[in-house]
């Protein structure tokens, strides 16, 4: 019997489900059975979790879904302190058990948009199709630039301004590194800090500290980072720290003075 057979027979449906979730260059499977399962070369491992009927209605968050997974799960570590950089995927397969039937179709796709921590971790997953509801921002008409720091509009190379160093103290979301001090306080100031998939904003940078907009998980004395030079988005930091005037995508000759009241 087919998989749509299975799916709509009375009795003769033993529905399985496989989890894939995939962030940047890591993936973690699993099943809502009780015993591994293969699947296109991979191993599905058996986990605690559950989810919400897909609902299809009119409404903006149609087709939705809640997981609940472990507060322990590798998954749910991602999100304790800070929402992964590398945003974070679902696929969801299902199949039926039987010797007859070995077809698993895709039944679900989607990203991660939030976690919930109770007893349990609670994942909003929105579907694929939630990013064509949403308003892409526009360039804007303002003083500082509209580009992305070291993105193909920005052009500038990343590992031209970069330090790498070794974790000498870690305080939270403060870190210290003897490398940090080889440029003057603030020139990490808006750039980010990595260390393997994990990145964070540094919010601010002072001899051979940095802080950050939040903890990094796992970061211990020992570890090897890599900081990134931030950018004001001004086009005196532009042209004086990056020497990228040609590339900068702001309006800094907008009058101060109000034409109608003659007000700065």
């Amino acid at each position: 019997m087919s998989y749509a057979g299975r799916e709509t027979s009375r009795y003769q449906g033993q529905p399985f489900e496989l989890y894939l979730f995939e962030s940047g260059l890591e993936a973690w499977r699993y099943t809502s059975g009780d015993k591994a399962r293969a699947y296109g070369w991979h191993t599905y491992q058996p986990e605690t979790i559950t989810r919400t009927e897909i609902d299809q209605n009119q409404e903006l968050g149609s087709g939705s879904i809640k997981v609940e997974i472990p507060k322990t799960n590798d998954v749910a570590a991602r999100f304790v302190s800070y929402i992964p950089e590398a945003p974070m995927s679902l696929v969801i397969y299902r199949g039926h058990d039987g010797e007859a039937d070995s077809e698993t179709v895709m039944n679900f796709t989607g990203r991660v948009a939030s976690a919930m921590f109770g007893e349990v971790c609670e994942l909003t997953v929105v579907p694929e199709q939630d990013v064509l509801k949403r308003r892409v921002p526009g360039p804007k008409y303002q003083c500082q630039c509209n580009r992305v720091l070291y993105d193909s509009g920005c052009a500038v190379d990343k590992n031209s301004f970069k330090l790498t160093g070794v974790v000498s103290s870690v305080s939270s979301d403060l870190v210290t590194a003897t490398v940090f001090g080889n440029q003057a306080s603030g020139w990490l100031d808006a750039g980010y800090l990595e260390k393997g998939t994990q990145r964070r904003m540094i919010i601010s940078h002072s001899g051979n500290q940095v802080r950050l907009i939040a903890p990094m998980d796992g970061l211990q004395v020992g570890d090897t980072v890599t900081a990134y030079a931030g950018c004001m988005r001004t086009r005196a930091v532009c042209l004086a720290k990056f020497n990228n005037l040609a590339k900068f995508f702001g309006f800094d000759k907008i009058p101060t003075k109000n034409p109608f009241n003659g007000v700065e």
